[in-house]
């Protein structure tokens, strides 16, 4: 379907299970006897998980060469779809793909490149969660800092006999995005979950990354504490020298129920304060969480 929308130039696919290998083989021959592939399907059968995947088709096989674009307009050459709706490593990817857009590499280096990804529903709800709700985390934080997500599908699926599709998510997010049910019949297998996100990189001010990921962790270290309770582990002296400069709404607010704009305000307190730690300073201040992520 997207193929027929967007008659792409070269449409790669690149998945390593090997499956599926002979399924893509079949379909890619099908289509040369029967429309000469002019959908411009080319398979290859690599690790579409792996970086080093990229180099090699990109750098050595020279499958494409994707322009560089500046960043203040949405990469109108390149788009990325992909499942990642695996179990065992799905919700990581995904949490490290936002943090691509932050920092500007793997595919996101040619410039703001759109995303559409099935992912489980489980994963959705979380890092989608806006202020107040009760599954908001550190990764929601960083995806409000960094990206503009939709939500353009969900499953219809019951969690009880009571359930409804999509009850599992944030009322305000179902409210804005009025995302499409998916039938049953059009997930495999048959009863599975899955939800279809769209994810575009903001345009990101010259923003100190490693400073949003320090804050996200100390105040979702322990989420019930406020932020004003959170800034006296930031670091020695934060709470006298921070706390002073950031309005008391936010101040006791705690971190589930701090906003984007709350996250700017705080970031550019911290950001601009003489004593702010070096990253060398914060890697060490406790283990990471990566269950949070």
């Amino acid at each position: 379907m997207v193929n027929y929308e967007l008659k792409p130039k070269n449409h790669l696919i690149i998945d390593g299970t090997k499956d599926n290998e002979k399924i893509w083989k079949n379909r890619l021959s099908f289509l040369e006897k029967t429309t000469g592939n002019a959908e411009n399907f080319r398979y290859f059968n690599n690790d579409g998980h792996s970086w080093e995947t990229y180099d090699h088709l990109f750098k050595e096989l020279k499958v494409i060469q994707p322009s560089v674009q500046p960043r203040s307009k949405i990469h109108d050459e390149l788009l990325i779809l992909a499942n990642i709706s695996s179990n065992k490593f799905g919700e990581s990817l995904f949490a490290q793909w936002i943090m691509c857009c932050a920092y500007q590499n793997w595919l996101q280096k040619y410039g703001r490149v759109r995303m559409v990804l099935l992912v489980r529903e489980a994963t959705a709800s979380k890092f989608l969660s806006g202020p107040n709700f009760s599954k908001r985390n550190r990764a929601s934080l960083k995806r409000d800092m960094f990206t503009d997500m939709q939500l353009v599908a969900v499953s219809d699926i019951s969690v009880d006999s009571k359930g409804i599709a999509g009850d599992s998510y944030d009322p305000n997010l179902l409210i804005k995005d009025q995302p499409l049910v998916l039938p049953n019949s059009s997930v495999l297998p048959v009863g599975g979950d899955l939800a279809v996100v769209e994810v575009v990189p903001k345009e990101l001010p010259d923003i100190d990354v490693n400073a949003v990921e320090y804050l996200t962790q100390v105040f979702m270290y322990k989420s019930s504490n406020t932020v004003k309770e959170s800034l006296n582990i930031l670091a020695p002296g934060a709470d006298s020298d921070l706390g002073s400069k950031i309005p008391s709404e936010i101040l006791e607010k705690t971190a589930k129920q701090l906003s984007k704009e709350d996250m700017d305000y705080i970031y550019n307190v911290y950001n601009n304060w003489a004593f702010k730690p070096s990253y060398e300073d914060t890697l060490n201040f406790f283990s990471e969480e990566t269950r949070n992520f």
